[in-house]
């Protein structure tokens, strides 16, 4: 892969989807769940901003996450797929992040899971599982 420059990747797509998410009214999944909070979609625009500055220029549009979506405690969680595994991210509304990575298939498969982590511990894990 080529390198990237840091406008050749745009957040648009994905701060366009957490902003569609972060207008759900409560109960938006009729079983009485949360809206977003405010403070989850702050904090996931900064951790984006944070992974293009750091991590664009090396691996490009992998930066951008697979999906995201609203957990009915109001956090939000980012998801981000690569060839070397699985990472979910969940920024809560305390401001904290949690993550479960998974890498390798079948017998092979291997999860880590960890809550209460620092934004530096999260741009470590997105960083392991772009850059292998």
């Amino acid at each position: 892969m080529s390198q990237a420059t840091l406008t050749d990747v745009s957040l648009d797509p994905i701060l366009e989807r957490l902003t569609q998410l972060a207008q759900l009214e409560p109960d938006w999944d009729s079983y009485g769940a949360l809206a977003v909070s405010p403070v989850a979609f702050v904090k996931a625009c900064q951790l984006l901003i944070h992974i293009k500055y750091s991590l664009s220029p090396l691996v490009g549009d992998l930066i951008l996450p697979y999906d995201a979506a609203p957990i009915a405690n109001g956090s939000l969680q980012l998801e981000w797929r690569s060839p070397y595994g699985n990472l979910e991210v969940e920024i809560k509304p305390d401001m904290s992040f949690s993550y479960l990575l998974i890498k390798g298939e079948g017998n092979e498969r291997k999860f880590e899971e960890k809550n209460e982590v620092s934004l530096s511990e999260v741009l470590n894990v997105v960083s392991q599982l772009l850059i292998p």
